[in-house]
């Protein structure tokens, strides 16, 4: 019995972290074979402008915005669905004749009708 291997793929896979690790590394001593040099920098100096954190941001200068009470407003519009929620009156009426009424199934087709 023989074993028989299967096709490669063709997707081309993602390099894993210590494929791109390697090539970081020889891509740095490629660059320091060229005449290339690091120049060491301490942490947090980057953030530092002449020895103080960056204080001038980009800011946007915007007007204060004065804000109107909207309390009669909300009120009229709940005044209008409450007068929605109340039952309005049925009208009565008199002369009450029977009327036939149809039965539905589950999926609404007819099945008989009746009176009522």
């Amino acid at each position: 019995m023989t074993l028989t291997s299967r096709p490669k793929s063709r997707l081309r896979l993602p390099p894993n972290k210590h494929q791109v690790k390697q090539e970081l590394a020889q891509d740095v001593e490629n660059f320091l074979a060229r005449g290339g040099s690091v120049e060491q920098i301490g942490q947090g100096e980057t953030a530092l402008v002449n020895g103080c954190f960056n204080q001038q941001r980009a800011t946007i200068a915007s007007q204060v915005q004065t804000r109107t009470l909207l309390s009669s407003q909300v009120e009229a519009i709940e005044k209008r669905k409450e007068e929605r929620r109340q039952p309005k009156p049925t009208p009565v009426k008199t002369n009450r004749r029977p009327t036939k009424k149809w039965i539905y199934d589950d999926f609404g087709e007819p099945l008989r009708w009746v009176w009522s």
